[in-house]
């Protein structure tokens, strides 16, 4: 199905900049200060990356997320469930747990003019990001192969 064709090259682009930004999110010294604002912007984009696919995902398969107020949460959340007969769930608990996190912090930096980043703060997102990116990663890889066998069946 060519929705499902068009998807797979976004999914695939998207991907490789996805793990061109993780490479240097767990490259990046936050113990340094002159980092810990890199640290911040590279998340930023790190988790926009991803959102920008999981938002590829939801258009190509349901796309109703009626709450526009809370969309960056309920995006994750319906990507994080099944729907029956349509899809299966893209993200496991763990990764939801992960973007979660990452999208706060998003926030938080987004709308914080005056903040001072902690090392240890940017240490444990670094560390949780290092600890389930893997998980992450398996999770696309898995559902891409569901989005590719829709594409063969077409």
């Amino acid at each position: 199905m060519e929705k499902y064709a068009i998807l797979l090259g976004h999914y695939d682009k998207q991907l490789l900049l996805v793990e061109k930004l993780w490479k240097e999110l767990a490259r990046i010294d936050v113990s340094s200060y002159e980092f810990r604002y890199v640290f911040a912007l590279k998340t930023q984009q790190f988790y926009t990356s991803i959102e920008d696919l999981l938002k590829q995902i939801a258009k190509a398969f349901e796309n109703h997320i009626q709450d526009l107020t809370m969309y960056h949460k309920e995006l994750l959340i319906r990507l994080n469930t099944e729907i029956p007969h349509i899809r299966p769930k893209v993200l496991s608990q763990e990764s939801f747990l992960l973007l979660d996190k990452i999208r706060a912090f998003r926030h938080f930096i987004r709308h914080s003019y005056d903040c001072e980043l902690q090392e240890e703060e940017l240490k444990a997102i670094q560390d949780k990001l290092k600890v389930s990116y893997k998980t992450l990663t398996d999770d696309f890889s898995t559902f891409r192969k569901f989005v590719l066998a829709l594409t063969l069946s077409g």
